[in-house]
């Protein structure tokens, strides 16, 4: 049962403001809201069904509060030992668990019965998502980062580029990004990959939705947001002009809210962005009329550092200039956050990570409000079964089960991508071979049956004596899990005819 079905009924106001019910018995009965939200990653599903709703119910007995804010949830990942030597793909990995290369950069993909799919992956595999197929299987989607002459100017504050530089490029047929998928059956077989989008670059992350369909953007200072159809043929992908232009990076749905926050990442000067509609552009269950979206940018008046002490009251302000790059048109109020890449939604929280302090930050959409979460200079650090793991670093993309736990992959960092717990310490679950300095982790997401694991590292090749080396290239891994974790993941659908 999902937190945000128990949470809505019982909404109530305090002070005249609105408050998720759980943090304002915490805060009257003198225990830690960050300690809680610390803890939500582990009691948002499964345990929160039954304890929260005593919490919210205002009984007598303050057992469920108490076991909410002192868990004990069996969690598969809190069984994990340390880290293996590597295995023969490289990949060092718990005991129990197991890898296979399932794509590398410019080998036609062979499927798992022997079949060549004809389809040669692409480069510099970024972000992914994982969606349910009508057949029982699933696809992984794959964004392709490849720069090419679209991507400069490299940094904010130098002079915007050609007016008709992408255009000239776009019909030459020069841009290489774009999104490739991989389709899995129901006994977990890989049967077909092929091409979702083709024609746009530095195509860096992005996020599953609802209708079954992939947005994802491009990272360049002057980039735009699209969505397209995991499915083979499953229609053109359009531009989403309410997106805004600027270095997109990932995408959370809060369907219930009627918005869609993604981050920004291109050269520094980053802010933290939303786009929202109105129950008219967006009714229930279906599809929001994507142009006629709002796109607005996050301000945090009293500053960042006092969210790194407790909530601290937010403010959206519309966007300027919305047709035109954002690093030309920032709005005075709003807030820097250097390297925001990783965003997702949960139970009516957003968790937003910033790799240039590797911080996550959880952001109250009733209470409208920041709070760091995660900070590794504040408390536990580094890893409860191998204390020679270094911290947590790089925070780049993140997914998270239905139980609040979350996965995040580290670019930069040690090449991991790392289990947060409640207490701020970090399991690794795996480390891909490769300099963190040439290449990074990408791709994070869980296959909907809950047992495998999709990354890649990004520009690694397999030069095939064993040796690691670094290009334009990417290898594409799937790690199998000894145990299941509980996700949600979208049918696959085509794009809506609009």
């Amino acid at each position: 049962i999902s937190l945000q079905g128990v949470v809505s009924p019982c909404i109530r106001k305090l002070n005249g403001k609105k408050m998720h019910p759980l943090i304002k018995d915490i805060e009257r009965k003198g225990l830690s809201r960050r300690r809680f939200l610390r803890n939500l990653f582990l009691t948002a599903g499964s345990v929160s069904s039954a304890k929260y709703l005593t919490a919210c119910g205002g009984s007598s007995s303050s057992s469920g509060l108490q076991d909410a804010v002192n868990p004990f949830v069996d969690s598969g990942f809190a069984t994990m030992g340390p880290l293996l030597p590597p295995d023969e793909n490289g990949v060092q990995l718990p005991a129990g668990f197991t890898s296979r290369v399932i794509a590398e950069y410019d080998a036609n993909v062979i499927a798992d019965d022997g079949t060549d799919t004809g389809y040669a992956w692409h480069t510099d595999p970024d972000g992914g998502a994982t969606f349910r197929t009508e057949d029982g299987g699933w696809i992984y989607v794959s964004n392709s980062e490849r720069r090419d002459s679209t991507t400069g100017p490299a940094v904010a504050g130098t002079a915007y580029g050609p007016p008709n530089r992408r255009q000239d490029v776009a019909s030459a047929g020069l841009m290489t990004g774009g999104v490739s998928a991989l389709r899995f059956n129901a006994r977990g077989e890989l049967i077909d990959a092929y091409r979702c989008q083709a024609n746009t670059t530095t195509n860096c992350s992005g996020g599953a939705t609802p209708w079954g369909t992939w947005i994802n953007g491009e990272e360049i200072l002057d980039g735009l947001m699209f969505e397209c159809s995991p499915l083979r043929d499953g229609g053109d992908h359009v531009h989403l002009p309410a997106f805004g232009i600027k270095g997109h990076e990932m995408v959370a749905v809060d369907e219930a809210g009627r918005a869609i926050y993604h981050t920004e990442d291109a050269g520094g000067d980053d802010r933290f962005y939303r786009t929202i509609w109105t129950a008219a552009d967006w009714p229930s269950g279906e599809r929001p009329v994507m142009d006629n979206g709002l796109l607005q940018v996050m301000g945090v008046p009293a500053g960042l550092d006092a969210a790194r002490q407790g909530p601290t009251p937010i403010a959206w302000h519309n966007a300027l200039a919305v047709d035109q790059p954002q690093f030309q048109n920032r709005h005075p109020d709003s807030t820097l956050m250097e390297g925001n890449e990783g965003v997702w939604f949960l139970n009516g929280f957003v968790f937003v990570t910033t790799k240039s302090d590797d911080t996550i930050w959880a952001i109250d959409t009733i209470a409208n409000t920041i709070e760091s979460i995660y900070d590794p200079t504040d408390g536990p650090i580094g890893s409860p079964v191998d204390d020679s793991e270094p911290p947590l670093a790089g925070v780049d993309n993140i997914t998270m089960t239905l139980d609040g736990e979350m996965l995040v992959v580290e670019d930069g960092g040690d090449m991991r991508c790392m289990v947060l717990m409640p207490d701020q310490t970090t399991i690794p679950l795996l480390r891909l071979p490769g300099d963190p300095g040439a290449t990074e982790v990408t791709g994070v997401a869980i296959s909907p049956d809950g047992r495998r694991v999709y990354v890649s590292g990004q520009r690694t090749f397999n030069s095939g004596d064993g040796a690691i080396g670094y290009n334009i290239a990417g290898l594409t891994y799937e790690i199998t899990m000894p145990f299941s974790v509980q996700v949600d993941r979208p049918l696959a659908r085509p794009m809506p005819k609009v």
